[in-house]
């Protein structure tokens, strides 16, 4: 089931975290929904990222802080 993470990082770093859930997803089953609201990413993702792949998140993008939503 889909759910919707919070990331906060500089609007330049959209594509970035396209590249970086498509990496993680692939993008060939689902969308992968980035929109920018209120200087943050609103993310729907197929489920919630790994510990890891939080870290290698920090490492594809500027992230400042990332939250799991619902």
């Amino acid at each position: 089931m889909p759910v919707t993470v919070i990331v906060k990082a500089a609007n330049t770093e959209e594509r970035a975290l396209e590249i970086f859930f498509s990496s993680i997803f692939g993008s060939w089953n689902f969308t992968i929904l980035v929109r920018w609201i209120s200087d943050r990413f609103q993310c729907t993702i197929p489920r919630p990222l790994r510990p890891d792949e939080i870290t290698r998140l920090g490492e594809a993008a500027q992230v400042e802080h990332y939250e799991q939503g619902s």
